[in-house]
């Protein structure tokens, strides 16, 4: 691909080389920074689509932001961050005008995992996954996330989105200290219900009545409009306008039910002159964040102390010696500090898992990318506009490694903005900048009423965002489909709910590759008997290494008579000729056709004949070159090969030397003569011709003989 972006499209002289150089850097700069072809055409329309499609989603990121950051364990202020800085990067290396990128349930899932709410530990997982996007974007290795089959993929987003919602429906119900994992959050749900607060639930119950009722809202009016299509009826204006209303109210249904939640915990708290009766966000920071690299200093210390996240909330706290007595578990893991075991005076700042980080940054690299290229392929087709893959991923890149340095975590292309982005009329990436001043503006003027923001209010929001992502129907799919695929959704589903996400996913795709070698070290053989002792072999798939000893096994078995034992119903029918077919051999290597050739040698020794046919002229360039073909004869049809082998017979032997040149160009050897020389090889009627006598008429249009009779006369040389 670099090398035809390279290319010249005009000659020029030799005498302007340094010329030359120049331009072909310049295209190549170009190609990495697309915003300089649309920029060009950038127009009034264009900035009204974009501003309208940019507010639009700004206000729905916003509390999207808060959200996640919360599932990732992570301080609220870093959601917001990543929900614009990421965005910015994109404006000018994007491909994809729809496509807006940001934090995600997915994503906050994963990093919640990898870093356990050590901040410092989420953003070095940001840099390390974003330099392993850019690499791979530039030696064009997107290829290597595709290990991560669709059933891998399905069995992953459906856990993790059960994940979520169980480790969310705690905190809607006001219990505290219960595990992530899947099973102990819900063991430590139950046995904590009585400490629920009653009061979190009625607001996390009535947040989610209220979410439901406007997705459901939004969803109906936008099939009613599919599904009128052309034959729309004619509505009144005041129609129209309330259904846009009831429309836009569906879609900003999460900062609707946010800001309703903080009011109700405002005014409650100015009324009483006391905190609110709900457990609320903490540890808001409010400013634009500045760039920073301190995160990044102890990134390989690997000290031998690690937070203990099943202590009490309320236990004080001592970071790096400093003593801070309203210091809390959170408060202290955010600063990426950790206690001692005696928990009294002394904290360690916490050595990170250089492992753990690595194996995070891939899976985090490797499911942001297919996240996000299936979400910008899928709207590219609606809108009949190509994207780059490759420039894709490096975009997505850049997003990360900018943002680790911004206090931003791990982001990736996220399906409801995008959608909302499409429906709102983007024209250009541009339409990024103006949500991403949406979000700095909340950042900068209203981040001090975040602190009034209920958990059971965004504990709504991300259950109700991640309940599309639950889908059985495909499993489901894939049970009447192909059994495989669903094992392979099976493991990696039960996995990520029994143990975590990396077991899930690598377990899946070690299954998967035993399966694809599975395949090929056992390939499906049909073996179908045709007539008169003549056997149809058919290999399904090419012949590699792997399979060479099985197909050698069942040929041994049909020379030496074990297949037609093992075959009641073909006691009587000995295997006398073999025809080989390739029709759906497109390859082979060096190992599978020698071990052919040595079946083939072994059945000349017992009288047993094995030809082939529909053999495509790559395989026949790798046979002639293990003198494959000196022994096996390729024909092109299966009646040429059928024609092939009954002549062969020594009982035809008189009655073919008679008949017309126009059959054989030259004579086909007895049986047990050594019939593969070049001397004597088999030359096929040419497709479609015809025997010029009556008599041989038969023979010409492809029919063999049902009984090979002794030749000698007259008639019998007719039936032949």
């Amino acid at each position: 691909r670099i090398q035809i972006l390279f290319e010249d499209t005009m000659p020029c002289p030799q005498s302007c080389t340094s010329c030359c150089s120049g331009s072909k850097i310049r295209r190549y700069f170009r190609a990495k920074v697309p915003c300089y072809h649309w920029m060009k055409r950038y127009n009034l329309q264009c900035l009204q689509g974009d501003l309208l499609a940019g507010i639009t989603v700004g206000m729905m990121v916003i509390p999207q932001g808060l959200a996640y950051a919360h599932l990732a364990e992570l301080p609220p202020s870093y959601g917001l961050y990543a929900s614009f800085v990421g965005v910015l990067v994109y404006i000018f290396t994007g491909t994809c005008k729809d496509i807006t990128i940001g934090p995600t349930a997915i994503m906050s899932q994963i990093v919640a995992e990898v870093a356990g709410g050590n901040t410092k530990m989420a953003l070095c997982v940001s840099l390390m996954s974003g330099c392993l996007q850019v690499l791979m974007g530039l030696f064009l290795l997107g290829f290597v996330v595709w290990v991560i089959s669709a059933p891998i993929l399905c069995g992953f987003t459906t856990a993790a989105a059960i994940t979520i919602a169980c480790t969310q429906l705690s905190k809607l119900l006001g219990i505290k200290n219960v595990r992530r994992q899947f099973w102990r959050n819900l063991y430590d749900t139950f046995k904590k219900i009585k400490t629920a607060s009653l009061n979190d639930a009625i607001m996390g119950g009535c947040c989610l009545i209220i979410l439901f009722a406007l997705r459901f809202l939004q969803k109906k009016i936008e099939s009613d409009e599919s599904r009128e299509g052309v034959l729309r009826p004619e509505r009144s204006q005041a129609s129209r306008i309330l259904r846009k209303g009831l429309w836009f109210a569906g879609v900003s249904r999460n900062i609707i039910v946010v800001i309703l939640a903080s009011v109700i915990s405002f005014a409650i708290s100015k009324e009483h002159g006391a905190p609110p009766p709900f457990t609320m966000v903490r540890n808001i920071s409010g400013g634009l964040p500045h760039p920073r690299v301190d995160q990044f200093s102890n990134m390989f210390d690997n000290n031998d102390d690690y937070c203990n996240r099943d202590i009490e909330e309320s236990k004080k706290w001592t970071c790096l010696g400093a003593v801070e007595n309203n210091a809390t578990q959170v408060e202290c893991l955010a600063k990426g500090c950790c206690w001692d075991e005696t928990g009294k005076t002394k904290c360690y700042s916490k050595g990170f898992d250089v492992g753990k980080i690595l194996s995070g940054s891939f899976l985090v690299a490797a499911i942001g990318y297919l996240e996000h290229i299936a979400i910008g392929q899928s709207f590219a087709v609606k809108g009949s506009y190509p994207i780059d893959n490759s420039q894709e991923l490096i975009s997505l890149g850049l997003a990360n490694v900018i943002g680790s340095f911004f206090q931003a975590y791990p982001v990736t292309g996220s399906f409801s903005r995008t959608a909302l982005n499409y429906m709102t009329g983007v024209k250009t990436p541009l339409g990024g900048l103006f949500t991403s001043a949406i979000v700095m503006l909340g950042i900068s003027c209203i981040s001090s009423y975040f602190q009034y923001i209920p958990d059971a209010c965004l504990a709504a929001v991300i259950m109700v965002a991640v309940y599309p992502m639950v889908n059985f129907q495909k499993p489901i799919y894939y049970w009447k489909v192909s059994k495989k695929e669903f094992t392979v959704w099976l493991i990696c589903f039960s996995l990520i709910l029994l143990f975590n996400i990396e077991v899930g996913i690598g377990a899946a795709i070690v299954v998967e590759i035993l399966l694809v070698l599975a395949k090929q070290m056992w390939p499906k053989i049909t073996i179908t008997y045709l007539r008169n002792g003549i056997y149809n072999f058919k290999v399904d798939g090419s012949l590699f290494y792997l399979g060479a000893f099985t197909i050698k096994e069942q040929l041994t078995k049909m020379i030496d008579g074990t297949y037609v034992k093992d075959n009641p119903d073909l006691a009587t029918h000995r295997v006398q000729y073999i025809i080989m077919d390739f029709s759906t051999v497109t390859s082979a290597d060096t190992t599978a056709l020698d071990k052919i050739k040595e079946a083939v040698v072994t059945g000349n020794k017992k009288d047993i004949r094995i030809v082939a046919y529909n053999m495509t002229d790559k395989v026949k360039l790798a046979a002639s070159k293990v003198n494959l073909l000196n022994i096996l004869h390729p024909y092109g049809t299966r009646a040429d090969a059928e024609r092939a082998v009954v002549l062969m017979d020594s009982s035809v032997q008189a009655a073919y030397v008679e008949l017309p040149s126009n059959i054989l160009t030259k004579d086909c050897p007895p049986r047990g003569s050594n019939h593969g020389t070049p001397e004597n090889s088999y030359q096929p009627l040419s497709h479609g011709s015809h025997a010029s006598t009556p008599e041989m008429g038969r023979v010409g249009q492809g029919a063999v003989p049902e009984v090979v009779v002794e030749a000698g006369s007259d008639e019998d040389k007719r039936t032949v």
